[in-house]
């Protein structure tokens, strides 16, 4: 291997330990807790380092929002090359979207910090260039579903069209995740209220315009997709690489 390839891959292997590292220190001591120099001597590198990686705490967390997309981008394209109809990939892909709020709730979080103007004002171009590559990517996918589901003639609304309707039911998810993870007193937070929140989705994503299926479908669906979803999680290594 070239000095310039052996160089490169060493950066980038520290570029995954630091972000690994942080999101453990996330997950033990709040993002709040989190600091530049604590990740130095969490990691045994010098602040030098630290920082020639990571300007400023909002690259950290913007990159953290990225490692949540790739994830996110890996559940959809597993439902994606699943032999489905456009309208069970979109039902399929809003409960892998939700079902990654609850597997990994400090990523989720992060993704909805790194969302904000203030963060993404401070953050580096080239931090916020790669997030946004990965979920171009992840919009890719979603979006051949909806297309998926044009073409068979599955949605149908004469006030939007689907790609507003996807980005309303993002929303929606969005906040429904938000507020399980906020509170356990939340209406429909626990297992004891997971049928409340599917009739809610698919009332949702049928009020959207796509074809409304039975509650025993969607539930099924939702089974098979966390099993894809958990698998998927499963396959992280400790030290945060994908096998």
């Amino acid at each position: 291997m070239r000095t310039t390839q052996r160089k490169a891959q060493e950066v980038a292997e520290r570029d995954q330990r630091l972000v690994r590292v942080a999101l453990d220190m996330v997950c033990r001591d709040g993002f709040h807790n989190l600091t530049l120099g604590k990740l130095a001597e969490e990691t045994g590198y010098s602040k030098g380092t630290v920082y020639n990686h990571f300007t400023c705490l909002e690259d950290l967390l913007i990159e953290l929002s990225a490692e949540s997309a790739r994830r996110q981008l890996r559940y959809f394209q597993t439902i994606a090359d699943l032999p489905w109809d456009g309208v069970r990939s979109v039902y399929g892909m809003a409960l892998a979207y939700m079902r990654h709020a609850e597997v990994a709730p400090v990523l989720f979080e992060c993704s909805i910090t790194a969302r904000t103007d203030a963060v993404c004002r401070l953050a580096s171009e080239q931090r916020l260039k790669r997030r946004d590559l990965v979920e171009a990517q992840m919009a890719q996918v979603v979006g051949y579903a909806v297309e998926r589901s044009v073409a068979e003639g599955a949605f149908d609304n004469a006030e939007v069209e689907a790609a507003v309707a996807v980005d309303a039911l993002r929303a929606y998810i969005l906040g429904y995740a938000a507020m399980h993870l906020l509170s356990r007193r939340f209406l429909w937070s626990g297992e004891e209220a997971l049928d409340a929140g599917l009739k809610v989705m698919t009332s949702m994503i049928s009020g959207l315009g796509w074809t409304r299926l039975a509650a025993d479908e969607v539930a099924g669906l939702r089974r098979e997709v966390a099993g894809i979803v958990d698998s998927i999680a499963a396959q992280y290594t400790s030290d945060g690489h994908f096998q």
